[in-house]
């Protein structure tokens, strides 16, 4: 199991890696998108058919990439109402969060999925650019995946804290 845990901690290191890069990448791209619109608007009295949905659109995917490493870094949004003081009865009790978190994520994919399929029957484009509904939803499933990845490696932490081993090493954010 450790093993499992090294290689998935790998992974998600990896993972991060891009994501980082896709996130600066989506943040200069709605800077520039909306300075953009902004000056023609001042400067044309007219701006860009497309700069508001690409906002939203770019918007969504920095949400989707922000939920993974709020994962990732341990900074969900939660209350810790019981808190012990022994490390391994303190994993035992995360453990159902855990599986909590885990079966709601595996609900989420199932639905994107039937969502996704339902939306590549009728297509419907989102902006002027060649953006269609089920990219964004494609793009959440991939989210949702990377979330479910993280939650299973917090999920593989607590059983080996339980067993007794200390989780070795936890994903790098740098």
């Amino acid at each position: 199991m450790r093993k499992l845990y090294n290689s998935l901690i790998t992974l998600s290191d990896a993972i991060f890696r891009v994501e980082k890069w896709l996130l600066l990448l989506a943040v200069i791209a709605v800077t520039l998108v909306n300075f953009l619109n902004v000056v023609l608007r001042y400067a044309l009295n007219s701006g860009l058919a497309y700069c508001e949905m690409l906002s939203i659109v770019l918007f969504m995917f920095m949400v989707i990439i922000g939920g993974n490493i709020a994962v990732k870094t341990d900074s969900e949004i939660r209350i810790d109402i019981i808190n012990f003081k022994s490390e391994r009865k303190n994993a035992a009790f995360r453990l159902l969060s855990d599986i909590i978190s885990i079966i709601a994520i595996i609900l989420a994919i199932i639905g994107l999925c039937a969502t996704i399929q339902a939306v590549i029957k009728h297509k419907q484009r989102v902006t002027p650019l060649p953006i269609y509904t089920y990219h964004i939803y494609i793009c959440m499933l991939i989210g949702f995946v990377m979330i479910l990845l993280d939650h299973f490696i917090i999920f593989l932490r607590h059983i080996l804290i339980m067993s007794g081993f200390e989780a070795e090493r936890e994903a790098k954010i740098e």
